[in-house]
């Protein structure tokens, strides 16, 4: 069934606490259960009856009395639909603005989020999993609380500029999304600490991620690695980089100014050297260049000079060429 509904906020007045909200519901919630289980709609409740947990699983759709539940802190919707027909979250959200820590979405169609989710002044996490979200509102930028940028499974085609005002956001997840070309509006995100896109047509690195250590954009359309040294520079923490499956052609010299760089994954791309700079890196421990283009002669000297300069690392290689492969510790 169709369900057309106008702009109006539900009137959450009518209910004089938690237990009357759960009662308007078309379902049944199990509360306080001995294990959070992710097969029934479930939900916690503390010492005053209030409810600050709630998990709605596999429901014919969400109801909007949910938002009135005024203690909630952690809202998730799996397998259900919005009580809505244009797939946006209902600005009903807004009920949950001084509350709401986490927001999680799994498995829902909902492909716009409304200009209001940006007074969630408390929201720490915001996940959508395999949404079909195609959007992100401008106001995500005024999320200051925001922490995790949970994406993965879902159609975005670009990120608002906005969202480099996020200045505790630490974490962003973007993996699968096949239509992201582009992340550029993340650059100069001050705590970002770890960034995941692998499986996205992303053709340039991210810049000025001072915090970043943990950069995973495997199975990208990158054809170089240039601004590589302004990530991670102002943390002294491992870095751990991953390029796999990418059309990376050349390393830039500037990889020797990566601060503290520990893994490198540059298997399946198209590299034919690797330059000198690379060697004097004394923090390398861990390098992939397994199928790349690599010439016996070129893949020789490589191994020979890193036996020679990093008697510790591991190194992995396969060439296309000569399939010969050693890991030395």
């Amino acid at each position: 069934m169709i369900v057309f509904r106008n702009n109006s906020l539900t009137n959450c007045s009518q209910y004089t606490d938690d237990y009357e909200v759960l009662v308007s519901f078309p379902f049944h919630v199990a509360l306080n259960p001995l294990s959070q289980i992710f097969k029934n709609t479930n939900g916690l409740m503390d010492a005053n009856e209030h409810i600050y947990y709630l998990n709605i699983i596999n429901q014919k759709y969400v109801p909007l009395t949910v938002y009135c539940l005024k203690y909630l802190q952690k809202l998730y919707i799996r397998k259900t639909s919005f009580y809505n027909t244009d797939y946006q979250l209902p600005i009903e959200i807004i009920h949950l603005a001084s509350t709401l820590t986490t927001l999680g979405i799994y498995d829902t169609r909902i492909t716009h989020l409304p200009e209001q989710i940006s007074k969630l002044k408390h929201l720490q996490s915001l996940e959508l999993v395999n949404t079909n979200l195609i959007a992100l509102p401008n106001g995500i930028g005024n999320l200051s609380s925001l922490t995790l940028l949970y994406l993965p499974n879902n159609k975005l085609t670009s990120l608002p500029k906005t969202i480099k005002n996020i200045r505790l956001l630490s974490q962003i997840v973007l993996k699968n999304n096949p239509y992201l070309r582009s992340i550029q509006s993340i650059n100069g995100l001050s705590n970002l600490r770890v960034l995941q896109t692998d499986n996205c047509p992303i053709e340039r690195l991210p810049l000025h991620l001072p915090q970043l250590t943990d950069l995973h954009m495997s199975k990208n359309n990158l054809s170089h690695l240039i601004g590589i040294r302004t990530l991670g520079y102002k943390t002294n923490n491992s870095k751990y980089f991953y390029f796999t499956n990418n059309r990376i052609q050349s390393i830039p010299p500037q990889i020797k100014h990566v601060n503290n760089l520990y893994f490198l994954n540059l298997d399946y791309n198209h590299l034919i050297s690797l330059p000198l700079d690379i060697f004097s890196i004394t923090t390398l421990h861990y390098l992939y260049i397994r199928n790349n283009d690599f010439s016996v002669t070129e893949l020789k000297a490589i191994v020979d000079k890193f036996n020679a300069t990093h008697p510790y690392m591991n190194l992995y290689y396969l060439n296309k060429k000569n399939f010969n492969s050693k890991k030395h510790d």
